[in-house]
């Protein structure tokens, strides 16, 4: 049986869980939320009903545990992603030799990293593999599969910063320059929005408000944004005006090819590529933009934390690669500091 209490001490009023697993008592403090408790209670209670507190976890054989998270992987990821994983698992079972979801341990992902090192994969592409292999690993507790991921304790490589590319206001106008009017409002929209390429692809018409002045990132019948997170982008006065001028050829989506059909983000990739080396410009990409929105902003003053929140980054440690352009900030924020 799982209950909740109160006890007063020096952090105050706090509620806690007591329940037993096993014949073995277990109590944790959950805070200051009665509604939280009752939540945590509702949640343990459902466990120890099915047996899944942690302590009798049923091993999975991996191969099928695999096959499983690979669909739901296809079912909820875009399909490049899907196929990262795919290609990722498959390198694990060849290398971990393992029968049994619970066979798979720290150690054994080590020397898995180890061997991956040694048929020559990179840091960066390594990082990859391990958040895949977390992500599983992690789906098994979330699913009741494990007690816990053995890739917990796996840390994964540090990869050196390399430098952010964006463009000048003097490349900015020569890019525009040279674009058509089609590909040009597509430019200036990833520069005053600094959206990625399948969520300006994926942007319809219902996600731009003109009367309030805001752009909104949001999920679809059949695609979403990374981590499932909605944003909301303020307009500029330039925006306005870009968003206004496209000629509405769709019913739903904003920006479409000339046969009035949903952007291919291939095909827009492979033109804008044309398009800046033909304009002498070099190393620069789609995702360039969104760099080149971001570096500018920072540059201009906006805190990391708006830039962060404008982007849709999930951490703020992915908005501190744009800290270096603002040399004045923590000057700035120490000359605040009086005593």
């Amino acid at each position: 049986m799982a209950r909740i209490y109160q006890r007063t001490g020096k952090k105050g009023t706090l509620w806690y869980l007591d329940f037993q697993v096993d014949g073995r008592r277990v109590r944790k403090r959950v805070g200051k939320s009665k509604r939280l408790a009752e939540l945590a209670l509702a949640d343990i209670e459902v466990k120890l009903e099915r047996k899944e507190a942690g302590f009798t976890a049923k091993d999975r054989d991996l191969k099928d545990f695999i096959r499983e998270y690979l669909a739901y992987a296809k079912g909820n990821k875009a399909p490049k992603s899907f196929g990262r994983d795919e290609l990722t698992l498959r390198h694990f079972t060849d290398f971990i030799k393992a029968d049994k979801l619970g066979a798979v341990t720290a150690p054994k992902l080590e020397a898995y990293k180890t061997h991956r090192r040694e048929q020559g994969a990179k840091p960066a592409t390594l990082n990859r593999e391990l958040n895949t292999i977390k992500a599983m690993f992690n789906k098994a507790v979330a699913w009741g599969a494990l007690p816990a991921s053995p890739a917990r304790s796996v840390q994964k490589f540090r990869e050196p910063r390399k430098p952010v590319r964006y463009l000048s206001r003097e490349e900015i106008r020569v890019v525009l320059a040279a674009a058509n009017d089609r590909l040009a409002r597509v430019i200036e929209t990833f520069l005053h929005t600094g959206l990625r390429r399948d969520e300006l692809v994926h942007l319809t018409w219902q996600d731009v408000d003109f009367k309030n002045k805001v752009v909104s990132v949001q999920a679809k019948d059949d695609w979403h944004p990374k981590d499932y997170e909605a944003r909301h982008i303020p307009m500029t006065d330039r925006l306005l005006q870009v968003l206004q001028a496209v000629p509405k050829r769709s019913d739903s989506f904003v920006f479409t090819n000339s046969e009035s059909q949903p952007l291919n983000g291939d095909v827009l990739t492979h033109d804008f590529i044309k398009l800046v080396k033909g304009s002498g410009i070099k190393h620069a990409s789609i995702h360039t933009l969104r760099h080149t929105f971001a570096s500018h902003l920072v540059m201009s003053g906006a805190d990391l934390y708006t830039v962060q929140k404008l982007l849709g980054h999930s951490s703020i440690k992915t908005t501190e690669i744009y800290a270096h352009l603002a040399p004045d900030y923590l000057r700035s924020a120490i000359e605040k500091l009086h005593y």
